[in-house]
Order: C-alpha cells, then structure tokens, then sequence
C-alpha cells in the first residue's frame, strides 16, 4: 500500500513536469515561434491562449506585437547647399512576421542595428537633396504676414516648391520602408526630433540676423 502511494505520488511529479514543459501561454501583446534544437518549427503563433508543444527538446521564443521604439544618434550630415547641421531622428516600429525576423535579425537587438543603417542612410540621402531651409522648417506654410517679416522679405521673392521637415520625414519612411519586408518589420513613422546647426552654420546665422535687425531698424528710421 504505501509502496503503490509512493508511486503515484512520483508517476503524479513525473506528469506535471511533462505537462509544464509541454504547454505555454502566449499573451495578446506577444507573439511566438517555436524553435527544435535552434531551427523553428512550423509557422508563428500569433493567437493568444494555452497552446502545446513538444516537452524538453522545443523552445518557445516570445517576440512583441507591440509598436516599438527607435531612437537614432545625433548625425552631423550636410544640406543640398553643403551647410552642415545635426539631425536627430526617432521612428516606431513593429515586428509583423515573427519566423522571418528571426531568421533575418534574430532578436530586437539586431533587428535596432539594421535600423540604425537603413534609417541613417536614407535620413542623410534625404536631407542631403534638400535646402537647409526645409530641413529646419516643421512645414511648408507660409511664413506670417506680420510688418516685420514683410520687410525681411522686401525685395526678394518668397521661396516656392520647399517641402519642410514633416514632409522629408515621410520620404524617409517610404524608402526605408523598401527594406523592411526583408526583415519582418513594419516601419510606421520616422521623425526629425531635433534640428541643430553646427558652431560654424550658428555662427553665420547670428551674424545674418544681426544684419537684418540692423537693416529694419534703418528702415524705421
């Protein structure tokens, strides 16, 4: 009797610890592939709930569903007019097919360092084509009616067909957004944080807008 207790108490440890190493939850915010002895088996798991696997020798590797982040490094790179300036770029992004951004990057690590290349090279191709003027500017409206900027602009026509930062952001999701299947990624939006001249173009812009002041306060005068 005590030997038949002893026997399904350890049959009972043996079966648990097979039925845990067989199923596993996903959750509605992840998703997941299933790899034998390093390679996937099957297709992605993106329905959430219990599933089951093959206890001991499958591994379950869970992937976010979420929209995630990237957060580019301050880039110096030059404007169509070969003016300096710092660009500092942010995008989100998610993972759409898990099996081949596994196979293609391996893991959110890999995958930021492709998106560092990709988006950098075409941040720089695009602000490269570019006036400076557009990279600066939120927009393309048009600049403010007031009396001041009226005489700012006395004697010189107002710049047309300049597109302004949104705009050049775009591109660069359109072209960047070419190799992304390749990598099982989704890219939705890229933006231009940050602006920033360097010292030298600083430096000439001050200059510049001493000049004008100067020039209205004559003007008044």
């Amino acid at each position: 009797m005590k030997n038949s207790v002893i026997i399904a108490a350890v049959a009972g440890a043996l079966l648990a610890i097979v039925a845990s190493a067989s199923l596993y939850v996903v959750d509605e915010r992840e998703q997941v592939i299933i790899t034998q002895f390093g390679e996937p088996v099957g297709e992605a798991v993106t329905e959430p709930g219990l599933h089951v696997k093959a206890p001991f020798i499958q591994r379950v590797l869970r992937f976010e569903k979420r929209w995630l982040e990237w957060d580019g490094d301050e880039s110096e790179m030059p404007t169509d007019e070969k003016t300096y300036v710092f660009v500092d770029t942010y995008a989100r992004w998610r993972i759409v097919d898990p099996l081949k951004f596994y196979t293609s990057v391996g893991n959110e690590r890999g995958a930021q360092s492709r998106l560092d290349d990709i988006i950098d090279s075409e941040t720089r191709n695009v602000v490269a084509a570019h006036k400076i003027i557009e990279v600066v500017r939120s927009s393309n409206r048009a600049f403010s009616s007031s009396e001041e900027s009226s005489i700012l602009r006395a004697g010189r026509e107002q710049p047309t067909g300049e597109l302004g930062r949104e705009a050049l952001a775009m591109i660069v999701v359109e072209r960047a957004s070419v190799a992304m299947p390749d990598f099982g990624i989704e890219l939705v939006d890229v933006q231009f944080q940050r602006v920033n001249y360097t010292a030298k173009v600083e430096t000439e812009i001050f200059n510049r807008m001493t000049s004008e002041r100067k020039r209205i306060a004559e003007l008044y005068r």
